[in-house]
């Protein structure tokens, strides 16, 4: 059964819970041909936020959300810097009529059409609290084929998921820097990136898996992730994991 906007719009209005508020989003957003998703706060109070304490939620390919990190970049991305200067919703690689890029910037596209994104839509949003943020919604089938009143529906349902998520987090400002975690849960975490689900993690360490699942939420929680996607490009982006 399709979720629709109103349906997605009355779950976000009850739910007190950002993992399930992100379930329905990716839920809702593939009804329109979006395969991936990521969301950022870019700015918060209007200052700045780094991008490795504003990734909120992505559903991109791991290996590619890693790369994005250890290579920094956020600092030269002509999606990130095309949407600080947008009020509206743009085809990612319409960016190249919108803006003269640099050669590294121009490496940067091509990539992202290597590791397989076909399309994509950018959304900038303007929120309470001076935020910023930007949703990168991306295709991996084909171009998105997208009526005006479709982009209209996913920058409502991105508006909302913001607000949504802004009033159920207590963990503003986000610029404060991610605490440190304990030498278990850097083990963990770093297991987790290498690919380990939670019962091989626990095989390899001699512990259950019930205490595996209580180290990562303690991690999860220090992060501020919701998931391990999330926690794993966080710790990396923080410095406190490395990636093989």
């Amino acid at each position: 059964m399709r979720t629709t906007l109103k349906d997605y719009i009355e779950r976000a209005e009850n739910t007190e819970d950002t993992e399930a508020l992100f379930r329905s989003f990716d839920q809702l957003v593939r009804h329109y041909g979006i395969d991936v998703s990521s969301y950022h706060i870019l700015a918060e109070q209007l200052r700045r936020v780094p991008i490795e304490n504003g990734i909120i939620h992505q559903t991109f390919p791991v290996d590619w959300a890693e790369k994005y990190l250890k290579n920094r970049y956020a600092d030269f991305d002509p999606l990130l810097n095309q949407a600080r200067s947008e009020a509206r919703p743009f085809h990612w690689f319409d960016v190249e009529d919108r803006m003269k890029l640099s050669k590294q910037q121009r490496a940067f596209l091509k990539e992202l059409k290597q590791v397989g994104l076909r399309d994509g839509l950018a959304i900038p949003i303007f929120g309470p609290i001076g935020t910023m943020a930007f949703f990168g919604l991306g295709s991996l089938t084909g171009p998105l084929d997208l009526e005006v009143q479709e982009i209209a529906e996913l920058q409502l349902v991105c508006q909302y998921t913001h607000n949504t998520f802004i009033a159920l987090s207590a963990d503003f400002p986000m610029r404060e820097p991610a605490q440190p975690l304990s030498p278990r849960e850097t083990e963990i975490l770093t297991l987790v990136a290498a690919g380990l689900s939670n019962i091989a993690i626990a095989k390899k360490l001699s512990i259950t898996e019930n205490t595996v699942d209580t180290i990562l939420r303690r991690a999860f929680k220090k992060l501020d992730a919701n998931n391990r996607i999330t926690a794993v490009l966080k710790g990396i982006g923080s410095g406190l994991i490395l990636p093989d």
